[in-house]
């Protein structure tokens, strides 16, 4: 069981590492830098299609990582002709906009230039239910190397207390990078042009540094601050040559986590866990009563029932056995003969502790 705050919002993609040619440059390092966080709040509407419980919903974020391009609109032509994204700018990024899952292509066109605008460059993808990603534009146009990318953004059973980090370098035409922690933490050793790197780490502000692979610094005590019970996805950009310093865009995207309230119509008080971790969710339920909301991971899950005060080393009264999804809202109904009954899921992203704005 987690011990989640009340939070919003919200195939591994581990690619080969793609040559990449020496610098011509040395830029000059930035001391101290701190990133841009992006956290769920930012940006959209971020639910124009109005999804609800019932529908298949993929959470999808956007961010411009291409170091010579000028700000875009990006469309998703199979769900209308307005942009999901617009005037997007480097180093800059949306926060989760829900889709409807489904396979779609992305259209990057210069901001303002309209639905007819000339395209950029395109993405395919099938974005599947329950899942989140980050769509970036990388690369450069000057190098014919534009592309929009898709990263995958794992949020799912994230340890109590723990930040899983997603670091990805989306720095254009330079040497692989490496980046470590003031205190020594590998957040990622030779990195090349869209290399990945994950680790866990401890909720809290670290300063990280860039090197390039003779050791020069590119970037010093650039802090990033990550999140307890999240996952934080680290995109390094900037330009090989100096032009565009080096940064990281910090997206913090908290771990799935779904909410559920019991109502007790038996005879007799219950208490409740959960399963996995056998965490206790309820104390004592009086016959009749509804209890309060309780947040939980995503996923399966078992909620069992006891006599109050016996917990897992007395015997089960009942239990109801599911699959909870993101955001949404399950009430659990037991009954006199310990079978138990679902109400209908309502998604309510806008139940949790940060607000969906228009």
């Amino acid at each position: 069981m987690r011990k989640p705050t009340l939070l919003l919002m919200f195939l591994v993609l581990c690619f080969t590492v793609i040559p990449t040619f020496a610098q011509t440059e040395t830029p000059t390092p930035i001391d101290p830098a701190v990133t841009p966080e992006v956290g769920m709040e930012d940006a959209l509407n971020t639910n124009p299609w109005n999804l609800g419980a019932a529908d298949s919903i993929t959470f999808v974020r956007f961010a411009h990582t291409a170091a010579d391009a000028a700000p875009v609109d990006l469309y998703i032509h199979e769900l209308g002709d307005a942009p999901v994204a617009e005037n997007l700018a480097f180093g800059e990024a949306t926060g989760f906009v829900f889709l409807p899952a489904g396979e779609y292509t992305i259209v990057a066109r210069n901001a303002g230039s309209g639905v007819e605008g000339e395209i950029l460059t395109t993405m395919n993808w099938d974005f599947q239910t329950n899942t989140s990603w980050s769509a970036s534009l990388v690369g450069l146009i000057s190098t014919g190397t534009l592309l929009l990318e898709p990263i995958n953004l794992l949020r799912d059973d994230i340890a109590d207390d723990v930040s899983r980090v997603r670091v990805v370098n989306y720095v254009s035409g330079g040497s692989p990078l490496t980046i470590t922690s003031r205190a020594g933490d590998d957040f990622g050793h030779a990195l090349g042009w869209i290399g990945v790197f994950d680790t866990d780490l401890t909720p809290g502000t670290y300063d990280l540094t860039v090197t390039s692979e003779d050791g020069t610094a590119l970037l010093t005590d650039s802090a990033v601050e990550l999140e307890s019970d999240a996952l934080t996805a680290l995109l390094l950009i900037g330009s090989a040559d100096g032009s565009q310093p080096l940064q990281f865009i910090t997206l913090n995207s908290p771990e799935f986590v779904s909410r559920v309230q019991f109502v007790n119509s038996g005879t007799e008080p219950i208490q409740i866990f959960v399963r996995p971790g056998e965490h206790e969710l309820v104390a004592s339920l009086a016959p009749g009563e509804t209890s309060e909301w309780a947040t939980v991971s995503s996923g399966s899950v078992t909620f069992v029932t006891y006599v109050p005060g016996t917990g897992p080393t007395g015997q089960e009264l009942g239990a109801w056995i599911g699959e909870v999804h993101p955001f949404r809202d399950l009430t659990i109904t037991f009954m006199a003969d310990n079978s138990a009954d679902e109400g209908d899921p309502v998604f309510s992203p806008d139940t949790l502790d940060e607000p969906i704005l228009p």
